[in-house]
């Protein structure tokens, strides 16, 4: 081997940096921290739901709760170890947890074609209200989680893009549902779904073209 290429190995091999490696706990709990932020924030700014202030709250809430909870983080568990390719298997926990959240819509719908609920059961002000503070605080979660990604090496930003939004659109909803006073399967039906659904298409448009290398 000649000199010249003797000498361009041994430049590389002295540009070359021990990398730590990513671990997902370390994912999940900036996930984590991120929640608990914007359920502050919701509540400092909003205020919680009466009942829970009175440590009373409806079962709905807590039903509603622990389906999106469960469903942002075992999302986010999927996404943080798809910052490291090969290692395991890709979980599957979020498919169930999504399945278990997406009974919500199916019997507000099965309900309506029974019953056509009238629009105030619908509540649109206060829908749109859930729809934009949901919003705000996935695109918040998002983000961070987002951001941590990069840092890693994804072999499938498109569907880390669509776990993101998903896990990020259920987190988002699970802050607003500390203040959301309704019970309705109509009401949660529609306007807690709505949330993961176009967190889920922001992340696919958006987070790919972040974390591509």
């Amino acid at each position: 081997m000649s000199e010249v290429a003797n000498s361009l190995i041994d430049g590389l091999v002295d540009d070359l940096k021990p990398v730590k490696a990513l671990r997902p706990s370390m994912g999940l709990a900036v996930t984590a921290l991120l929640s608990v932020a914007t359920m502050t924030a919701v509540a400092t700014l909003m205020g919680v739901r009466s009942d829970l202030a009175m440590g009373m709250a409806d079962e709905m809430f807590f039903l509603r709760s622990g389906i999106l909870l469960m469903l942002g983080f075992a999302t986010a568990f999927t996404v943080m170890n798809m910052a490291r390719p090969g290692v395991g298997q890709l979980s599957r926990g979020w498919v169930w947890a999504l399945a278990a959240a997406s009974l919500f819509p199916i019997t507000a719908g099965i309900m309506s074609i029974i019953n056509t609920p009238p629009v105030e059961a619908l509540r649109p002000s206060q829908g749109v209200e859930c729809l934009t503070v949901s919003i705000l605080s996935a695109l918040a979660i998002g983000s961070g989680m987002t951001t941590w990604l990069r840092q890693g090496a994804p072999t499938s930003p498109e569907r880390a893009g669509w776990l993101v939004g998903i896990a990020s659109g259920a987190l988002g909803a699970a802050a607003y549902n500390i203040f959301c006073p309704f019970n309705d399967i109509y009401y949660i039906g529609l306007w807690f779904t709505l949330p993961v659904i176009i967190s889920a298409g922001l992340g696919r448009l958006a987070v790919p073209k972040l974390i591509r290398w």
